[in-house]
């Protein structure tokens, strides 16, 4: 057998290692899931919860008086639009259901857009796991905002000059979509022009930065200090083939600072939060929460 492993057979091994990690520590002999939690036995029998949530900041900010606006994919297929085959994808629940009840309980008016309208692509892998985010299991029973998610505006229709906070969420879908939006680049650019308008997003999300530019003409990317998904976590979850944009690679090529923090055995469970400015990016799932809260924080602030 050959000493050399594919890229995608280490992904794999290096992911069960960290769910490994994370549910069998040294002494900790069973684990189970319930309620979007984890719970892990010790011991002495006893069973100790474990949030599997994006963390948060300690810190809560009012969003009274503030509207925010969160985007997502409209891309469902992992290939390209006219593939018979392919599975679907679309946006990661999290990273759009976590921001969605941080704005919403802040106060703030929630609007759901799509780059195409219609309804959201959630990506079915995902929405399917056992751990699914506190945000995720509200969200499905939530009638508000399932009337939202399956009529959503196109970011061409929408007028985004109406909204304090602008967040894009990510998920394998955009990687098709979000970055090559010219009607996205051009609302983003006008919004980075708009000293009252506030900006972010978390993983894939980062790619709707990509053809936004500045008032002189140069890219919002270059010179900013911005995080995304990391290149070695896609790599790990086996697309690095398949998805045709990656943020580091598209962050970096656009002149930004990119800067993430790595995990000993995989990037999938580390977290990052960048503030540049007006502009809060996260490097994955996990920074949902804290993107949503420090861009309420500055939105907060400038009233």
């Amino acid at each position: 057998m050959s000493t050399r492993f594919s890229s995608s057979l280490v992904g794999n091994l290096a992911a069960a290692v960290a769910v490994l990690l994370l549910i069998v520590p040294l002494g900790v002999p069973a684990a189970l899931f319930e309620d979007g939690e984890l719970f892990v036995g010790g011991k002495n029998g006893s069973m100790k919860a474990v949030k599997m949530d994006a963390p948060c900041d300690a810190s809560t900010v009012s969003g009274a008086g503030l509207k925010a606006l969160i985007i997502t994919t409209s891309h469902d297929k992992l290939g390209d639009e006219n593939c018979t085959t392919c599975k679907p994808t679309g946006v990661y629940g999290e990273e759009f259901t976590t921001p969605y009840y941080v704005f919403l309980d802040a106060g703030a008016d929630v609007t759901l857009a799509t780059i195409r309208g219609g309804p959201i692509p959630v990506d079915p892998t995902y929405n399917n796991s056992l751990v699914m985010s506190t945000s995720d299991k509200r969200f499905w029973k939530d009638p508000r905002a399932l009337q939202q998610a399956r009529n959503t505006q196109s970011i061409d229709a929408i007028d985004t000059k109406a909204f304090d906070i602008i967040f894009m969420a990510g998920g394998w879908g955009a990687a098709w979509d979000l970055g090559t939006s010219k009607a996205l680049g051009d609302k983003i650019s006008a919004a980075y022009a708009n000293s009252s308008q506030y900006l972010g997003s978390v993983c894939h999300g980062a790619l709707g930065f990509i053809l936004a530019r500045k008032p002189d003409g140069s890219l919002v990317t270059n010179g900013t200090r911005m995080t995304g998904v990391t290149d070695r976590q896609i790599d790990q979850l086996g697309i690095a083939t398949i998805t045709p944009m990656h943020p580091e690679d598209e962050l970096k090529k656009g002149g930004a600072l990119y800067q993430c923090k790595h995990g000993l055995f995989t990037d999938l469970l580390s977290n990052d939060v960048v503030t540049d400015g007006r502009i809060v990016t996260g490097q994955n799932q996990q920074g949902s929460c804290q993107v949503a809260q420090r861009l309420l924080a500055l939105a907060n602030d400038k009233q």
